[in-house]
C-alpha cells in the first residue's frame, strides 16, 4: 500500500503554502527580459525595412545591412540574456540567449541566401 492511499487528504502544497509559493521577480529580471524581447523583435522588424519582403532579389550590399541588423538584435539579445544569467545562475536565461538568437542567425542565413539567389 502507497503512501498516497495511507493519507488521501490535500497534495503536500496545500498544507504549507508559503512553501511553494513563487516570489515576485526583481525588476532588473523584469528589465532584461524587456531589452532581451527588444532586441529579439528589432532584429525580426528591422530587416525588413533595408529589404522589403516581397521582393525577389535585392542588392548585394542591402542584403549584407539586412543581415547585419539581424545578426546585431540577436547578438544584443543574447549577451543581455547571458549577463543575466551570470547574475542569477538561473539556466532559463541561457535558454532565453541561445535558442532564439541561433534561430535568428539561421533566419538571416536564409534571408541572405533567398534574396541573393531570388528565389523568392
Amino acid at each position: 500500500m502507497s503512501a498516497h492511499a495511507k493519507d488521501p487528504g490535500l497534495p503536500l502544497r496545500a498544507h504549507n503554502p508559503p512553501l511553494h509559493h513563487m516570489e515576485k521577480p526583481p525588476r532588473i529580471s523584469l528589465l532584461e527580459l524587456g531589452l532581451v524581447a527588444a532586441a529579439y523583435v528589432f532584429a525580426l522588424v528591422a530587416p525588413m525595412f533595408v529589404v522589403s519582403p516581397g521582393t525577389g532579389s535585392a542588392p548585394g550590399w542591402r542584403i549584407a545591412v539586412a543581415a547585419g541588423l539581424t545578426v546585431l538584435g540577436a547578438v544584443v539579445g543574447s549577451t543581455i540574456a547571458f549577463l543575466a544569467y551570470i547574475r542569477t545562475k538561473n539556466f532559463s536565461w541561457l535558454v532565453l540567449g541561445i535558442v532564439p538568437s541561433t534561430t535568428l542567425f539561421i533566419l538571416a542565413a536564409i534571408m541572405a541566401g533567398t534574396k541573393a539567389g531570388g528565389l523568392a
